[in-house]
């Protein structure tokens, strides 16, 4: 009777967490598509024309229900940052939608379903640093070396407009500085292809497109305005700006600018804007000589304010520069960005509208994605529970209550002692051997091609070995003392029967449930994405589907990221540092194991966010910059806002899932699997 009203209750839980997912996605598609008033399409388009070999760009197209052949709309071409793709521009793309306005998000090089890596885009083997033409500044051509991944991302700020004949003037000297981008062949990734192919379409009006881009997309901004000299504007979310004479100022305008700049930007130092914080300063000096002409900054005499437009839309000198209140990752979804963009949009290109710039709903939809997104996950615990009754599972479920053997457990000094050596690993390892993965570890990249995935993985396997080790010395240590270690049913690597080894047969059945119930999940992705034209996430790329490639590229870095949750969420958490078991408070002593697994896997990154956002807070600037250098900072700390929520999550579902299991290996497996899905299925690839 238990087991039946168990099934019953786990039967009721998982179809109350999918009737929730569908009921959020349904209504986040009607938002998208503002109810129905706009048609939303995602398919792709082949370039041929220049290319040796063709390539397939995937795009999001947000059309009025007006447009058409007799009734052109202007167009918003959108394109994304780092690691993102072409949904994080949903925000920008649904409100100029809604504004009347055709808007086309693309996936880049090296990001979502385009068919070009990251390597497409070309390097040279130097990167240019003091570009913003501030007069005090110094000019350094630095020589790079290291992995081809290294030399690309050191030269996302050298775009394939610049010159070979560029001269940096300040008040002691003029510096020749050899702008030259011989060797970076597309640095729009894209971009002007994209913006080709738009002109194209028989519903959008070729004089009206405007183009806008965040991080890593303000390069392809620059790059795509420059060689598309007839766009109408350019917006810049957290972009840089060069100085005089890096590129050709005769024959290259770009039209009605605005830059949409976060306060508490994590890159100002990696775009060599060289200021601590964004201050005053940086737009009286570096902003200023790419917004201005000389002509307009003798008028103006440094006389700049934020939030302030200057110049004519007419002629295309319209620059402003829009402070946020906000930090690098967030401005794609940030209401005031938004606001000032659709204003900016709806001027330039003649929009027609009767919505205010502040009427937005984006948020909404992200909100309900998001929900949709924790629903289905907290559905993998009853599906987990209704596969076990299959016979081939059942053996992979055991209830440690049963079988009477208390668990060997810490003292309370002894655990908080364990968990803060490996909060302080975790803390000092974090940013090194994240950015050494990142960029210079020598793995092979034809094999190993997520560039961030390639930082989680020398960290993630850092941390593995380390407790590997201080395992094995520990283990060593108390058989020299005569003291008893824990064997592997202690650890959660086997059951009672085979305590003195390694129980392959429950492993290989926990990977199996674990490959099944993520399968399941990755059905409902795809079912979601095909059905409502939407990704299970929250803003940035979290489950996606697969191409080939980037299923290819999950078969790849799933064992690594494997051993790293079997080791330090596996028989680290669960084993050498079980906690107490209450039964007489199942749910109050869950949270608090809950909440003390958390503190062991996330107390180090905490304390690097502290770290970080501190200073950067109190106007020093960002932690990791300060005090390692411009190379540690950057990507991985703007990842914790990323990484730190998917850790409490996967801390709670295996918590859940080695309660419920009695062993650690499927709540280590399920999570090692979503971990993947998300590093493999939405980050770059090289």
């Amino acid at each position: 009777m238990y087991i039946k009203n168990k099934n019953k209750s786990a039967a009721i839980w998982l179809a109350v967490c999918v009737a929730i997912a569908l009921v959020c996605m349904f209504f986040a598609n009607l938002l998208q598509t503002n109810f129905g008033k706009v048609n939303v399409v995602t398919a792709s388009f082949e370039v041929t024309e220049g290319q040796s070999k063709p390539y397939t760009i995937t795009y999001k197209i947000y059309i009025p229900q007006e447009a058409d052949e007799n009734h052109k709309l202007p167009a918003l071409l959108c394109l994304h940052g780092y690691q993102n793709d072409k949904e994080t521009s949903a925000a920008f793309a649904m409100e100029a939608s809604r504004r009347g306005m055709v808007a086309i998000a693309i996936d880049e090089y090296g990001h979502g379903s385009n068919s070009k890596g990251m390597k497409e885009r070309g390097y040279t083997t130097y990167k240019i640093q003091g570009q913003s033409g501030d007069k005090n500044e110094t000019t350094v051509k630095t020589k790079l070396s290291g992995a081809e991944r290294f030399l690309v991302m050191m030269n996302f700020s050298t775009l394939s407009f610049f010159e070979g004949d560029a001269y940096s003037v300040n008040e002691q000297k003029t510096v020749h500085i050899d702008a030259d981008a011989d060797g970076v062949t597309d640095s729009s990734m894209g971009g002007i292809d994209a913006y080709n192919w738009v002109k194209t379409l028989p519903f959008v009006d070729p004089n009206r497109i405007a183009i806008t881009g965040h991080s890593m997309g303000t390069w392809a901004s620059w790059s795509t305005a420059a060689e598309c000299q007839d766009h109408k504007a350019v917006i810049l979310q957290c972009g840089e700006v060069f100085g005089e004479n890096i590129f050709d100022e005769e024959n290259i305008k770009f039209n009605n600018i605005l830059m949409l700049q976060a306060k508490y930007d994590e890159f100002n130092y990696f775009r060599d804007y060289n200021q601590e914080t964004v201050n005053d300063a940086m737009l009286k000096s570096g902003i200023r000589n790419q917004f201005f002409t000389a002509n307009e900054r003798t008028e103006l005499q440094d006389n700049y304010t934020w939030n302030t437009t200057y110049g004519s839309f007419e002629d295309g000198t319209a620059r402003r520069v829009e402070l946020i209140n906000t930090n690098h990752r967030l401005t794609t979804h940030n209401s005031h960005a938004i606001s000032a963009a659709m204003d900016w949009l709806v001027t330039a290109l003649g929009a027609k509208t009767d919505l205010s710039p502040n009427n937005l709903i984006f948020l909404y939809k992200e909100l309900l994605v998001m929900i949709a997104m924790l629903a289905a996950m907290i559905a993998l615990c009853p599906l987990v529970v209704l596969l076990s009754n299959i016979k081939v599972f059942t053996p992979a479920v055991f209830d440690r209550d049963a079988i009477g053997r208390e668990p060997k457990l810490m003292t309370k000094g002894q655990w908080w002692r364990n968990a803060w050596i490996a909060v302080i690993i975790s803390a000092i390892t974090y940013p090194f051997m994240t950015q050494l993965g990142h960029g210079l570890f020598p793995l092979p990249e034809n094999i190993f091609r997520m560039t961030i995935g390639n930082g989680f993985l020398i960290w993630y396997m850092t941390l593995a070995i380390i407790s590997i080790i201080m395992v094995a010395v520990s283990r060593s240590r108390n058989e020299k003392k005569g003291i008893k270690n824990l064997d592997y049913y202690d650890l959660g690597l086997s059951g009672y029967d085979c305590a003195r080894k390694l129980d392959w047969g429950l492993l290989v059945r926990s990977f199996v449930l674990a490959a099944v119930v993520v399968g399941i999940m990755y059905v409902f992705v795809i079912f979601c994405h095909d059905f409502f034209r939407l990704d299970l996430r929250f803003i940035w790329p979290f489950f996606k589907e697969f191409n080939t490639e980037r299923f290819l590229q999950f078969l790849v870095y799933l064992p690594f990221y494997s051993l790293f949750f079997v080791v330090n969420v596996g028989f680290k958490l669960f084993g050498t540092m079980r906690q107490v078991k209450d039964n007489d408070k199942p749910v109050g002593n869950f949270i608090k194991c809950w909440m003390g697994n958390v503190f062991v896997l996330l107390g180090g990154l905490l304390l690097v966010i502290l770290l970080e956002y501190i200073p950067f807070f109190m106007g020093y600037g960002p932690g990791a910059d300060l005090l390692f250098g411009t190379t540690f900072g950057g990507p991985f700390m703007s990842a914790l806002i990323l990484l730190v929520p998917q850790f409490i999550f996967f801390t709670f579902l295996s918590t859940w899932f080695e309660r419920k299991t009695g062993n650690i290996y499927v709540g280590a497996f399920i999570s090692a699997m979503l971990a993947t899905c998300i590093v493999t299925g939405g980050s770059a690839m090289f």
